[in-house]
């Protein structure tokens, strides 16, 4: 299970190994293919550019401190990453999701304190954060999820609330999760959602 903290990359090694390994879920090797892709500005593309200013913003971020002018270049590709999530829909702050992140569509929201483990996998229309109740003032109504390795979101899937969901679940189209859900390789369906048993 993923800790509550995660400073993902810190080195440009660490930034080099991330996207190294979330290219490949988006630009293909073959040179035809990938020049098709580029020349069509094909949604991989774009949501492949939008992540790459994700990680690139979360290298800044973790070195903001270092000096202004870090903190001056954090705040350029931070408006880089927001303009690009702006045209898809697609609204992650630095340090939410670990290695291996890999977005189908658009319409994404991750809350900031929400923390993913690695290989998290997004079909699109999908929400990780809090309850968010206006005017209320009890903290449970603002934890966000914790969610283990290997998870995948079905289309229009969310998750709310202070919640864990353990390693390999998945988590069906529509459906809505506001419990934990500790049965690790589970799938959960229905709103709100249940453990599936076939």
């Amino acid at each position: 299970m993923v800790e509550n903290n995660n400073v993902n990359i810190v080195t440009r090694g660490d930034l080099k190994r991330f996207l190294d390994v979330e290219r490949t879920f988006y630009i293909p090797r073959n040179r035809q293919k990938r020049w098709y892709l580029y020349l069509t500005n094909d949604i991989q593309v774009q949501i492949w550019r939008f992540q790459k200013r994700l990680r690139v913003g979360e290298y800044w971020f973790n070195n903001r401190h270092r000096s202004l002018f870090h903190y001056l270049i954090f705040l350029w590709k931070y408006r880089m990453k927001n303009n690009a999530g702006g045209r898809l829909g697609i609204s992650i702050a630095e340090n939410c999701c670990d290695i291996g992140l890999r977005i189908y569509h658009e319409g994404i929201i991750i809350n900031g304190h929400a923390r993913i483990g690695k290989n998290l996998h997004l079909h699109g229309r999908n929400c990780i954060g809090n309850r968010g109740m206006t005017g209320v003032k009890d903290e449970k109504n603002w934890a966000t999820p914790v969610i283990g390795d290997n998870v995948e979101f079905g289309m229009g899937a969310t998750a709310i609330g202070g919640i864990t969901i353990a390693d390999d679940v998945t988590i069906g189209a529509g459906a809505v999760v506001v419990k934990s859900c500790s049965c690790q390789g589970g799938t959960l369906i229905g709103v709100p959602a249940r453990l599936y048993k076939s």
